[in-house]
Order: structure tokens, then sequence, then C-alpha cells
């Protein structure tokens, strides 16, 4: 019987926009190819998603590598935000449904820009956060691990008290869903974008 529902946040949750946010970084004189990946970032993009590095210290290391004398945290999240093109309310609404009859967690490899945003009203039409939609939030930069280790799942079923076999994860990385399910979670693979309603709604019916 499935009781929690873990979803993954971009391209899931937010319609995601790579090109913009590639776009934004150059704009602020970086080589985003250097440190942006498909489904996981590099260097210190990916230490500051795996909570080895702050935001201050990103900016640091921001400014360096532009060789510039320092990037603020505005400029730094604005750059991060290219990601995310929008989020539907209709996703949200969706997530307040199962919310009733599900445990939800969001199981995500991100970083303090993003989460600051998705921790505020501005992250929707309703002026209610995005992170409120969800009984948990598991977070690569605050648990300093990264998806697709299995310890990521592993931390998330341990602290929520879950059992494997009563959870689904929903997520638009296939390396990601084959790790769930190598710890016994149901994966279900989506494309990024793309509407995950009617597919998970077969799954649970």
């Amino acid at each position: 019987m499935i009781k929690n529902l873990l979803f993954d946040m971009g391209g899931v949750i937010f319609q995601q926009d790579t090109p913009e946010a590639v776009r934004r970084f150059r704009q602020a004189g970086l080589d985003p190819e250097k440190y942006m990946g498909e489904y996981g970032q590099k260097e210190f993009f990916l230490e500051v998603e795996t909570g080895q590095i702050d935001a201050s210290a990103f900016c640091s290391r921001m400014a360096e590598a532009t060789g510039r004398d320092s990037v603020s945290y505005e400029e730094a999240r604005y750059c991060w935000l290219g990601f995310i093109r929008s989020v539907e309310q209709q996703r949200l609404e969706c997530l307040a449904e199962l919310r009733k009859s599900y445990h939800l967690c969001l199981l995500t490899n991100t970083n303090p820009f993003i989460m600051d945003y998705m921790r505020s009203p501005e992250s929707s039409t309703t002026g209610i956060p995005v992170a409120q939609y969800f009984d948990s939030l598991f977070c690569s930069h605050e648990m300093q691990l990264y998806k697709p280790h299995p310890d990521f799942f592993h931390f998330a079923l341990t602290t929520d008290g879950m059992k494997a076999e009563e959870c689904v994860f929903i997520d638009d990385s296939l390396k990601n869903v084959r790790a769930a399910e190598s710890v016994g979670i149901r994966g279900l693979h989506v494309e990024q974008n793309a509407d995950w309603r009617p597919a998970l709604a077969e799954l649970l019916a």
C-alpha cells in the first residue's frame, strides 16, 4: 500500500528552463558548460548543492571565476532562478489534494538560492510558498547528500520513518529513479516538464 509520495523538484514541481539559467550565468561572466550538467552540477556549483560551501562562499567563488571583485547574493540568486520557468498552479493544487491522503516529501538536489525562493511567498501565484505543500523537505545542500547516491534515499526513509515499499518516487532523471528503486522504492520516471499527474493517478489507482 502506497502511503508516501516523494517528488523531485526541477522539471517536476517547477517547469525547468536550463537555457535561461545558462544565459544568466553567461551574462554574469561565467562559462556555464564548465559548471552545469543536465541533472547535476560540477565544481563549486556542485559544492554549494552538496553543502560543502554556503551561499556566501558560492558568491566569492563566482566572483573569482568571473574575475570580479564581488558578486552579490541577489545576483547569484537571479542566475540560479533562471532555472525556474514557472510553477504551475494546477500542480500545486494536485499536491494539496494528494496531501489529504498521502505523506508528501520533496527530495531534491538543490542549493540555498533556489530553496530561499521556494520557501518564500513569491514562489507561487497564491502567496503560499511551494515548500509548504510538502510534509518534509530533503535538500541536498542541507543533508550534504546528492542523488543518485542511495544514502540520500535511506536518509529520507529513516528520518520520516517511511517503509521503502510504501513509497513512490517521481523524478525526470532516470538515474535517480533507478537509485530509488535500488533501495526498494517504487519509481515513476517522467519526462522533464511533462504533466506527471495522469501517470501518478494511474499508478495509485
